[in-house]
């Protein structure tokens, strides 16, 4: 994923290769080769999509994505030309129109069964795997992948090869004899050899086994869901639980303690969904015996997305977090909708399309829904409501709302933590200010990636540096790590300590220091100090005190999308969809010196800032927000 994120070497005589003992255990707990999906010939199951309202709808999807234009298809010359070019900007929208087809024609050829869709269906098959390589190109060194001289397993790759197995599954006995062996072929030499040889030996191991990012859990979940199907000796099926069990932990280690991710919501959203693919497979082959999901940990885990949203479907957006990212039903309330005996009794208060939205290029995802969940159409919501505040103490993260049937409707966030997160940012002490659904005063979000994005020079971007973020530029300088260099995991030592946490029914108050974020050798102290009032109309203010052992220069930055004015009296007013909030900057240390630039980048957010007129020892800026 990163700059760093390198294959492992373990010391000799060390592997990843699960307790036989476990394996045993499994292996007495599994029967046959297992699928999510249901093959063509199981026409009651099958007939019943065709018959629901989400049935309707994939046949619609599988009829628009199967027409010839735009070409969606990929060629090896496609992968060559990224590759050396590092030009992904034609090439980016392929691989899902690719997965999407690969996923919706099967599907529609099964609620058919008519037989319209298989040369196409064939075809695509024929096409990938004369691909020389399923591995995204930009994940390329060199071009060893291109030519077939190392294989590198990646999401690109387990996401081809399950989908390939899904289609296998569900019309094996209407493909032709020799596309079924192609898939078995390539899906045994791409994806199971390279695999098994890693896992047994300890070297050259994927560096995705161990991570605690969305990598782990997706990867692992594609390639458990390949081998249940096409291994045929129980052995070797109850061998890929056994390491895909012992690996996943760490997916689950990814979360604190406090339940919180931060990789944020929309990465919550591809790396949960996967888990929870790998969960049910486990749980399945093993015919209901281990349930990961009960977990009281992997409990606290499946209510992130719902304690994340600040209101009116708007989530937090620090990291590399998309800004118009929406959480798909079926995974907020899974627990709730799954088939299981044991589940507690399902509240009905609340109904929702399961299916929206969705990505429809993960074939097990969409198997998973039609198949393992009570209602095809509906994923029955239990209502939890919001707390006033959630506060994620490890990572220093706030969320502050006001009171049901309140007359305020300010909301805001608030984040410290340490610079060396997975899709960090450099954002310590960043906030934001929502009032209604519309955020004003914001954090800018992801960047769309390039090469660079994942490289060492990261940071240069504005958008993932502090200078894009609403927090200082102390003495001149950015947060650390600066623009020079990034790799993964770097930027531990550039963090915040808490000071104070205070809450209360009418206000919440976190204060923390953040000298530790800047490498300004005078620097002696900067503590910002967060405050919410939530009574009245609500209002916000962010106040920073710093102070040098010489001289030097102060500025802090607010970060919007929405459109804005300088006032009469000096203050900003900042207006959205017809919300809106006034903004006062002051200092009792003299002068504030306004500007404001765009950032002209992949988005563009303009940085509104204030800089003390001279260098000092010491200095308070205050930030207030309140509704216009």
């Amino acid at each position: 994923m990163g700059h760093g994120d390198q294959n492992l070497n373990l010391p000799a005589g060390h592997n990843f290769e699960p307790a036989p003992e476990r394996v045993k255990e499994l292996l007495a707990l599994i029967g046959g080769p297992f699928h999510l999906g249901r093959p063509i010939g199981d026409r009651a199951a099958w007939e019943k999509v065709r018959a629901s309202e989400a049935g309707e709808r994939l046949l619609q999807l599988a009829a628009e994505s199967g027409k010839p234009e735009p070409r969606s298809y990929i060629t090896n010359e496609d992968c060559l030309y990224v590759i050396e070019t590092k030009d992904r900007s034609k090439f980016d929208p392929l691989p899902g129109r690719v997965r999407e087809r690969q996923v919706l024609l099967p599907i529609a050829e099964c609620m058919e069964n008519e037989g319209r869709y298989l040369e196409r269906i064939e075809d695509d098959i024929r096409r990938l795997c004369a691909l020389n390589s399923w591995t995204f190109p930009l994940h390329e060194r060199g071009q060893q992948h291109y030519a077939r001289t190392e294989i590198f397993t990646d999401l690109a790759s387990v996401h081809y090869a399950s989908n390939l197995v899904a289609t296998l599954h569900l019309l094996e006995d209407r493909l032709k004899p020799e596309t079924c062996e192609l898939i078995r072929r390539e899906v045994e030499t791409r994806i199971f050899k390279p695999f098994e040889a890693r896992i047994k030996s300890g070297r050259d191991v994927f560096w995705w086994t161990i991570v605690t990012h969305n990598w782990n859990s997706v990867c692992l979940s594609g390639v458990l869901s390949c081998a249940l199907r096409l291994k045929t000796d129980p052995a070797e099926r109850a061998w890929y639980l056994a390491v895909t069990e012992k690996l996943i932990k760490h997916s689950e280690d990814g979360f604190e303690p406090s339940g919180f991710y931060t990789e944020g919501v929309s990465y919550w959203g591809y790396g949960y969904s996967h888990y929870i693919v790998a969960a049910e497979l486990f749980r399945a082959a093993t015919g209901g015996q281990v349930d990961w999901l009960k977990q009281p940990r992997v409990e606290q885990i499946s209510h992130f997305g719902h304690r994340m949203e600040i209101q009116h479907g708007a989530y937090p957006t620090f990291a590399d977090c998309k800004r118009d990212v929406v959480l798909p039903d079926w995974l907020m309330h899974w627990n709730n909708n799954r088939l299981d005996l044991q589940r507690s009794r399902r509240d009905q208060t609340v109904a929702t399309r399961a299916f929206d939205p969705i990505h429809y290029q993960f074939g097990d995802v969409v198997h998973l829904i039609l198949f393992h969940q009570e209602d095809i159409n509906q994923a029955y919501a239990v209502d939890r409501g919001h707390a006033v505040r959630e506060w994620f103490e490890d990572v220093q993260f706030l969320i502050c709302r006001p009171p049901a049937e309140s007359s305020c409707r300010l909301a805001a966030t608030f984040k410290g933590g340490d610079n060396a997160v997975n899709h960090n940012h450099n954002d310590l002490g960043t906030f934001t200010v929502l009032l209604g659904k519309e955020e004003l005063l914001t954090d800018p979000g992801a960047e769309t990636y390039t090469k660079r994005t994942f490289s060492v020079n990261r940071y240069e971007g504005d958008l993932l540096n502090s200078f894009g973020h609403p927090v200082p530029v102390v003495g001149g300088q950015l947060q650390f790590p600066d623009k020079t260099y990034h790799r993964t995991g770097y930027g531990r030592d550039a963090y915040t300590k808490l000071v104070d946490a205070t809450f209360t029914a009418e206000r919440d108050k976190v204060i923390l220091e953040m000298d530790r974020a800047y490498k300004v050798p005078h620097l002696m102290t900067l503590i910002r100090a967060f405050s919410y009032d939530r009574t009245g109309q609500g209002s916000v203010e962010v106040c920073d005190q710093v102070k040098f052992s010489q001289p030097d220069t102060f500025e802090t930055a607010l970060i919007t999308y929405a459109n804005w004015e300088r006032q009469a009296d000096g203050k900003l007013r900042i207006e959205q969809n017809g919300e809106a909030v006034l903004v006062e900057i002051t200092s009792d240390q003299g002068e504030l010196i306004f500007d404001h630039c765009v950032i002209q980048e992949s988005s563009t957010p303009t940085r509104l800032s204030w800089r003390l007129a001279k260098p000092v020892t010491e200095a308070m800026v205050r930030i207030r927000v309140i509704p216009a």
